[in-house]
């Protein structure tokens, strides 16, 4: 597959994307109306969108009942930069720790590989926001016995990072390790990794020469997974952490259907892009999309 192809793949994705995210808004704030009037004001509300997604310069926003109207822009940078640090941060910490992490268990015996993927697979069974409040109360805990706060479990006026990028990256990272783990046993079946043993060639040489590299492009092509599973994450932390990110943002925004379908679009743009890359990466390496 051609990069100009792909590319304009994408770019038609993402034209779809933000025109079913508009349709999903609009349907959504148009269902206080009566049947008889759904149609006209789902289409009214999409007009709408589409010219603030047109204007988003003098797009203005209302925090409060007696604060002025501010700029969405000038509002949006803060939150938004900092849950995108968060995210980007998380991503990083996962994808850095899942494939270390593999690599370290495919070099162990059986034996402790077998009780590795078990505790893992357990941790990976326990509820989101069962785990994320179990590590606010283990900090909090371990504060009252030691005095001790290695990391502060709440935000406050001031921006807590820390914790929460931890916290986001846990059960994602177990996800990618086993994805990983998948790919590297079934890879490791294959010809020329027999072929490279019998030339004498050590286990940990051959993952991280050669079977590695390979894993990592088809990782790189389902990015996308890992990535929407960060976002939901994050959702869950800003809450109980009472962080004021971007999902704060947009839980004040909500009753403003124009305000809360850009902030949608802005958080799905970035996503976006860096799977694009990703995917555009996998392309080069290999010749051809991955399947997603």
């Amino acid at each position: 597959m051609s990069i100009r192809f792909y590319l304009w793949k994408k770019f038609y994705q993402l034209l779809f994307t933000i025109i079913l995210i508009g349709i999903i808004v609009a349907f959504s704030a148009s269902l206080h109306t009566s049947k008889n009037k759904l149609f006209y004001s789902v289409l009214e509300q999409i007009k709408s969108f589409g010219h603030s997604f047109l204007h988003l310069n003098e797009m203005t926003i209302q925090i409060g009942i007696f604060s002025k109207q501010t700029p969405l822009w000038s509002y949006l940078v803060e939150p938004f930069t900092y849950s995108f640090i968060i995210l980007s941060s998380s991503f990083i910490c996962t994808f850095t720790l899942g494939i270390l992490f593999s690599y370290g268990t495919y070099l162990l015996s059986p034996k402790m590989q077998r009780v590795v993927k078990e505790g893992l697979f357990f941790l990976q069974s326990i509820p989101d926001v069962m785990f994320i409040f179990a590590v606010q109360l283990f900090i909090i805990w371990l504060y009252k016995k030691t005095n001790i706060l290695i990391v502060d479990p709440v935000a406050g006026l001031e921006k807590v990072y820390v914790l929460p990028i931890l916290v986001v990256s846990i059960l994602p990272g177990i996800m990618l390790f086993q994805m990983t783990y998948l790919a590297i046993e079934e890879e490791s079946k294959k010809t020329y990794v027999e072929f490279a043993k019998s030339k004498g060639l050590s286990s940990g040489w051959i993952l991280f020469k050669h079977i590695l590299r390979k894993v990592v492009v088809t990782l790189f092509s389902h990015s996308h997974y890992l990535f929407w599973l960060l976002v939901s994450n994050l959702l869950v932390v800003e809450y109980l952490f009472n962080m004021h990110g971007f999902f704060h943002l947009l839980y004040t925004v909500i009753k403003t259907p124009d305000v809360f379908y850009i902030c949608l679009v802005t958080l799905f743009l970035p996503f976006f892009l860096i799977e694009m890359i990703f995917n555009v990466v996998a392309i080069k390496l290999t010749g051809k999309e991955q399947s997603q």
